[in-house]
């Protein structure tokens, strides 16, 4: 992956209600460091399928900043951001979102299922022929999938999308995004910032 120099690159993370928060504040966290430590090299963004305050669980309130309607026309990114949380019913069962998730991850650089993101992802058709985990309570859900291909350890980069176990992983998720394209001395000042000891993700057998 080649370090783009010119502009920041956009990060973009899906809410919706009922998002757990732990899915995506642990890899927010990372790329905000990312940005403390070189200004400028990465943005962060969120959007919804509505301009509508969102309810995560345990009733933290975000205002997104963009709908799916302002992607287009508005922003764009490189990295899609997919957490997951009891509330990923609503977009698994949603086609529009699903065909509009699959446009976007055909443009990005990586895609990330943080959780039970991973089957937001699978319903959007982005794990097709792919190795994906997700949290334990839903492994089985991801298991009777006939178009994805179970994997048994925490996390794994299949291709352009990596997918984990739980949220807490994310910073591991975050971590590696920033080694494959800053390298591996930002990745260690992050680390250092945010005073954290990631774990070895692994490629996928095929």
């Amino acid at each position: 992956m080649s370090q783009k120099t010119k502009s920041a690159n956009q990060i973009g993370i899906l809410l919706f209600d009922e998002v757990e928060v732990g899915d995506f504040a642990g890899i927010y966290q990372v790329f905000s460091a990312v940005d403390r430590i070189r200004p400028g090299t990465m943005s962060m963004f969120t959007f919804a399928l509505r301009l509508q305050p969102v309810v995560c669980t345990g009733g933290m309130t975000i205002m997104p900043k963009y709908t799916f309607g302002d992607l287009s026309r508005d922003a764009e990114m490189n990295i899609l951001v997919v957490p997951g949380g009891e509330g990923r019913r609503i977009p698994v069962a949603n086609p529009m979102v699903q065909a509009k998730l699959s446009t976007i991850a055909d443009q990005c650089d990586f895609v990330l299922g943080i959780s039970t993101g991973a089957l937001i992802l699978a319903a959007a058709g982005i794990l097709r022929e792919r190795q994906a985990t997700t949290h334990w309570l839903a492994l089985a859900d991801l298991q009777r999938r006939e178009d994805v291909i179970p994997y048994p350890g925490k996390i794994v980069r299949a291709g352009r999308v990596i997918t984990c176990a739980g949220g807490a992983l994310g910073v591991d998720v975050g971590l590696y995004i920033v080694k494959e394209m800053y390298g591996q001395h930002l990745a260690t000042e992050v680390k250092s910032l945010i005073e954290y000891q990631p774990v070895e993700i692994q490629p996928a057998t095929f």
